[in-house]
């Protein structure tokens, strides 16, 4: 974004333009003079550099806009200090002495002092004592844009910067709706989905201007969506952007297409992965827990009587899903709306929701069913298995029930409990108790596997044949059997470890 002092815009009718730069004419020329300016700086004091760029306000250049595009070649500038010695043990050793010194000679005899303590001549402290304030650190290095791409930045940076004073924004896009509402919700932006289809969206997001509180954070967040949507083939966007002129407030509307041809940064966005830190750690944390749930990021919409719901994150065992919705920004008709959608979640949905004790009141999310955990900084793993491991309560007890009217016949030598359970749709634990207390006549219950006597005859003749651990796994795949070592409980051997590799393992007897 620009400082908000250098956005150039006009009003006209309600409506508010932007001042946006062509790749080409006198746009242009600007921008080739004033990266010619940083280039040939190194070395060149940041105050130097500035005289030199509003020499070319003289010229007839908007001086906003040239230092806007100052305040973008600044960013790919390194600016270093230049002193011999740290300017603030300068600073500190001239200002023991006190009030200012008017006599010339006890002047010369201080920095005369000062210098001999730090190794420097007298001159240098002059030169030096400010030398890390802003304007007088020096240029070291700098990545030097293309016109094109310096006036690309400009154009969406003062998009950025208006849309900092949003109160409300609405986005249509056409050929990577998936990808723009996962951005959303990343960047924690509160919205609504007002259409959704598989190939376009309209989504209307709240602005920073709404915020009770973190405008600025949410804002930043905003911006970052804007590259996002200018990746689309086809995108629009309507805002009412708040401003304020001879001491009142006015909602002036501004609108943006694809179609109007404004020169914006063109390269793909990366993938910025999860934009939530307290997303990013739970998932991270959750999955290092190994459990028989599967954790699924931005499992898809629900829709509601009240809207669309987009859950973060949806917990899945045995065909059962659990969602987790955790809450960020808001605004108090932001969460009314979400309490409502929860409120009118179809039958057999079950939801989570992890509210920040310092962002939003638990209140309202605990009267519409759902399970609320509340978290500072992170959202506990605790409470969340907790609920988890309830729902596998409930969820074997039917999968057991289901069981008792399906007949299990098995049709290959060696059968694997996990590929046939997933068919079922249940868990595999649940379909091993099951044929534990009536196992088909001809076969042995595994591990995970039910085999056939024919198989474990010849699995026996391995056994009875060699004792190293990686041979033996390597003829019990031929047939199908992956997961060894609970086969080799339960036909009376255990495994004798010399190291990490299973070729350095020994096969034993009980």
């Amino acid at each position: 974004m620009l400082p908000s002092e250098l956005l150039v815009s006009s009003v006209k009718g309600g409506e508010i333009y932007p001042r946006y730069l062509h790749p080409n004419g006198d746009d242009r020329v600007l921008a080739s003079r004033l990266i010619l300016l940083y280039s040939k700086s190194k070395g060149k004091k940041k105050s130097e550099i500035s005289g030199a760029a509003k020499e070319m306000e003289a010229n007839g250049y908007d001086f906003r806009v040239v230092r806007g595009l100052c305040a973008l070649l600044d960013r790919l500038s390194v600016f270093e200090v230049k002193s011999p010695v740290e300017p603030s043990a300068i600073r500190g050793i001239l200002f023991d002495h006190g009030a200012p010194v008017l006599d010339e000679n006890k002047r010369e005899e201080i920095l005369s002092n000062a210098a001999a303590r730090l190794g420097v001549c007298p001159k240098e402290i002059l030169d030096y004592m400010w030398a890390d304030l802003s304007d007088e650190k020096v240029l070291a290095s700098f990545s030097e844009p293309s016109p094109e791409s310096l006036l690309a930045s400009y154009n969406l940076s003062a998009t950025q910067t208006l849309l900092f004073r949003a109160t409300f924004l609405e986005v249509s896009v056409k050929g990577n709706p998936r990808s723009i509402l996962s951005s959303i919700k990343r960047l924690g932006l509160m919205y609504t989905i007002k259409a959704a289809d598989g190939g376009s969206a309209s989504i209307a997001i709240e602005g920073p201007a709404s915020m009770i509180k973190l405008t600025e954070r949410y804002g930043t967040s905003l911006a970052k969506l804007l590259p996002h949507v200018f990746e689309s083939e086809d995108w629009e966007i309507r805002s009412q952007i708040s401003s304020r002129s001879y001491g009142r407030n006015h909602i002036l509307n501004f609108c943006l297409s694809s179609s109007d041809g404004i020169h914006f940064p063109c390269s793909k966005h990366p993938d910025e992965g999860y934009d939530s830190s307290v997303e990013e750690s739970f998932a991270r944390r959750f999955r290092a827990m190994e459990t028989k749930w599967k954790l699924v990021r931005e499992p898809g919409m629900i829709k509601t009587a009240a809207g669309i719901l987009v859950p973060d994150f949806a917990f899945e065992m045995g065909g059962r899903r659990i969602y987790m919705e955790v809450v960020g920004f808001w605004t108090p008709e932001y969460l009314e709306k979400k309490a409502s959608k929860l409120n009118s979640l179809p039958p057999g949905f079950r939801f989570i929701v992890a509210v920040d004790r310092s962002l939003a009141s638990t209140d309202r999310f605990r009267k519409t069913g759902a399970n609320v955990v509340e978290f500072d900084r992170e959202v506990p793993l605790k409470p969340i298995l907790r609920i988890l491991e309830e729902a596998e309560g409930s969820i074997s007890i039917e999968e057991r029930k289901r069981l008792q009217t399906i007949t299990i016949e098995p049709t290959s030598d060696v059968i694997d409990l996990a590929e046939t359970a997933a068919k079922l749709g249940i868990s595999w634990e649940v379909l091993a108790e099951r044929l534990a207390e009536s196992t088909p006549k001809g076969y042995l219950l595994a591990g995970k596997y039910l085999i056939s006597d024919r198989v474990v005859s010849e699995l026996q003749k391995i056994l009875s044949t060699g004792r190293n651990l990686g041979d033996i796994e390597e003829k019990f795949r031929v047939f199908g059997v992956a997961e060894v070592i609970p086969v080799l409980s339960k036909f009376g051997y255990s495994v004798r470890w010399a190291g990490l590799s299973p070729s350095s393992a020994e096969v034993v007897r009980n």
